[in-house]
């Protein structure tokens, strides 16, 4: 894809997520921005970058990978591995573009973000439709498996998030997907020797190794939401859900604190 292009739709993607913010008045926080973040550093713009790791760190693991393009990763200004309670300051939104889905307990990580905001702030995610990606022969994440995590505070991807995660991976066409294929025609990306050997190691060595932790398709995770704040495990209004468009493997979710009961 030429260069201009692809900036261009970047830029398009950004302003669908981001859209009914002004981006110069208020002051932002973008977790995992990696080289293609969603708010620039243009002048008088007040944003900063979270991610788990200072720049340096990221440009080295993201060097072999021919789709970042290292120099284009920002500085990061708070590390956020482990999780802090607070970061020093606080923020008018918070964005996170295919993040969530890796974080082992989605809902702690929520509730923490949602302490970093002003009142009246909001969370706003892209995540990936599990119908359209490399997750397409994955089920639905649940909401016992969401609770059991939380009431875990998990750190680290579970044996099954990471066996199911690399042995149900697919390389799908998004199109083809979108156009009512089987999802069971495409080929695994990893065999199943390979994916438990992964679950293993990880479990044996007690080591973080990254996986899609949470499949889902937009109403999915409202369910999922929902129940959850039903049972009082995270307070939060919707601010928006958004499907995303045919032929993309996103959809688009703005969440704001509420008190707890």
């Amino acid at each position: 894809m030429p260069v201009l292009e692809s900036r261009i739709e970047q830029r398009d993607r950004a302003s669908r997520i981001l859209a009914g913010l002004d981006l110069d008045q208020l002051v932002g926080l973008e977790v995992g921005p990696l080289d293609k973040p969603l708010v620039r550093r243009d002048p008088g713009r007040q944003i900063f970058y979270a991610d788990y790791a200072p720049r340096e760190v990221l440009q080295e693991k993201s060097r072999s990978d021919p789709g970042v393009d290292i120099e284009a990763i920002p500085e990061i200004d708070f590390i956020v591995a482990p999780l802090p309670e607070q970061l020093g300051r606080r923020f008018d939104y918070i964005v996170a573009s295919h993040v969530g889905e890796h974080v082992p307990d989605l809902l702690g990580w929520l509730k923490t973000l949602f302490g970093w905001l002003n009142p009246g702030g909001r969370v706003i995610l892209a995540l990936p439709d599990r119908r359209y990606t490399f997750d397409c022969q994955r089920t639905p994440s649940t909401i016992g498996q969401l609770l059991e995590a939380h009431v875990e505070r998990r750190q680290r991807p579970s044996f099954a998030a990471i066996y199911d995660g690399f042995s149900r991976a697919v390389r799908a066409d998004v199109c083809a997907l979108w156009d009512g294929a089987d999802p069971g025609r495409f080929e695994p990306m990893f065999s199943r020797a390979v994916s438990l050997s992964l679950a293993q190691d990880a479990r044996a060595r007690g080591e973080y190794r990254d996986c899609h932790c949470w499949v889902f398709s937009a109403d999915e995770f409202r369910g999922l939401m929902d129940e959850a704040r039903e049972h009082g495990f995270i307070a939060f209004d919707w601010m928006r859900l958004e499907p995303g468009d045919r032929y993309t493997v996103e959809f688009y979710a703005s969440l704001s604190p509420t008190p707890s009961p």
